[in-house]
């Protein structure tokens, strides 16, 4: 019988990789909706993100004669790690075991962890030694990985040694909140599509526009006759923070819309022979920026990034807080809602995008289950100190430490958790190294019962866990090498 705060399991997966917030579909409306009326227990949490960023972000311009210290690991890692991979020389593990289908096999090449962390390469390959796209990526329809308990996990496609041969090569990135190391896991994968992202041939001008269009900045709005249909109503039985979620979809979702204006304002052409982007009509409608595209028959295209990028702050990316599909005579339409308020804040962005061009869809099923049978160097200091987040109290039980990762176990208050069941422990873990210097995290999770908390983190690069200073909970320093 489980305990019960096995009963009470809550997940939630963060991630800080140079990624951005991605724009709001129709699908992601749905599940959100679904989030905010009923309690969710799922026992996983997984995050699967837009590939191309996320792949640059990873991969390392360093040199691919370095092979990992371990022969017959892949060399990623060290375009990973760079000479950081010293740290893991013992950490990882040839796993090499592979499921075939339709042709196609998908093969668990190897992985690095510690005791609740991990890197695992995996690989598509193409029997019939037909060749992957150059600058192509891929896409599946589900990809699992079952770990047999509670935590979260990313993947990314990424670079392997020929770009253009029978081999895709993939990065995924986790962590389990019990044990991992020594473990059966699973994965699981089935259907696939190969795309490339094309950029537009000249870029819209959406300022400019406006501005040689004046009448577009005040138009005449329309009634969004979707408005009573997408609200969502009120769950008497929800908690405060769901009725907040319910308030805050309702709050968004517009009254008013811009008319539809059917002329091209801009048209991008030539994109593999097929339309690109066709803007209905731009302008402001409750004090917000919104774009209505016309989605003429795209073919294989369908939209990729689209959001508005700061002329001075790359890191300054405004995505679309908000959007409806929808048909009108006979015709589709994509509505597009930005936090841009007016001409004097658009001046200061341009319009980015691109479009994902489908090459080939693969079906197929794959399922491979390994062990994590690697050496587990992760190291347990009991700590048994008081603090104090976002008001409220925890007892930091243990910090568990590898190169690769950090994990802080934590006791709730009974008290504080009874009063506000909510924890927001965001940004509060730093790891300080004895020259001064922060460790930089490339992702971040929470697991939360009523009892207990979990802090996951995983290092952007390993490091030397000899030379870790302290740890820095909440405002608590924690020594962990004087």
């Amino acid at each position: 019988m489980k305990k019960t705060d096995d009963l009470f399991d809550d997940f939630s997966l963060h991630e800080d990789i140079n990624i951005h917030e991605e724009n709001i579909t129709e699908i992601e409306l749905e599940r959100i909706k679904k989030l905010t009326l009923s309690k969710i227990n799922s026992k996983k949490s997984t995050k699967k993100k837009f590939i191309i960023p996320l792949a640059a972000s990873f991969i390392l311009v360093l040199s691919f004669a370095a092979v990992f210290a371990q022969g017959g690991l892949s060399n990623i890692y060290y375009r990973l790690f760079g000479e950081n991979i010293k740290y893991v020389n013992d950490m990882g593990t040839v796993i090499d075991k592979s499921s075939t289908s339709n042709g196609v096999t998908l093969n668990v090449a190897n992985m690095v962890g510690d005791e609740n962390s991990f890197y695992i390469i995996f690989e598509v390959i193409k029997e019939n030694g037909e060749r992957f796209s150059e600058n192509g990526n891929i896409e599946f329809e589900n990809l699992n990985l079952d770990f047999g308990g509670s935590g979260g996990y990313t993947w990314y496609m990424t670079e392997d040694e020929d770009p253009v041969d029978n081999k895709a090569t993939f990065l995924l990135v986790g962590n389990t909140e019990r044990k991992s190391a020594g473990k059966k896991l699973t994965l699981r994968a089935n259907n696939f599509t190969e795309y490339t992202i094309e950029n537009p041939a000249a870029d819209f001008d959406t300022y400019g526009f406006l501005k040689r269009n004046a009448d577009y900045q005040n138009q005449v709005l329309v009634e969004n006759r979707y408005k009573e249909s997408m609200r969502i109503p009120k769950d008497p039985q929800a908690s405060e923070e769901e009725q907040q979620k319910i308030e805050f979809m309702n709050n968004i979702i517009p009254s008013q819309i811009l008319p539809y204006n059917n002329d091209d304002i801009y048209t991008e052409d030539n994109i593999e022979e097929n339309k690109g982007i066709i803007v209905d009509n731009i302008g402001f409608a409750e004090g917000k920026l919104c774009i209505r595209i016309l989605r003429e028959e795209y073919g294989n295209l369908s939209l990729g990034d689209f959001y508005f990028e700061n002329k001075i702050d790359a890191d300054d990316r405004k995505y679309n807080e908000y959007s409806i599909s929808e048909e009108y005579e006979g015709k589709q339409y994509d509505y597009f809602i930005f936090d841009i308020k007016n001409m004097e804040e658009l001046a200061n962005y341009d319009f980015v995008y691109n479009t994902v061009n489908k090459k080939a869809t693969t079906m197929g099923t794959w399922e491979v289950t390994f062990k994590a049978d690697y050496k587990n160097a992760t190291r347990t200091y009991n700590v048994n100190k008081i603090i104090e987040v976002e008001g409220k109290r925890y007892l930091i039980k243990e910090l568990k430490i590898s190169p690769i990762s950090l994990t802080v176990k934590l006791n709730n208050d009974i008290i504080d958790n009874i009063k506000n069941r909510g924890h927001n422990f965001y940004g509060a873990v730093s790891v300080v190294m004895k020259d001064g210097s922060t460790v930089e995290l490339s992702s971040w999770g929470t697991s939360t019962r009523p009892l207990t908390s979990t802090l996951n983190t995983i290092f952007q690069k390993p490091v030397d866990v000899n030379n870790i200073k302290s740890v820095i909970i909440s405002g608590t320093e924690v020594t962990i090498n004087k």
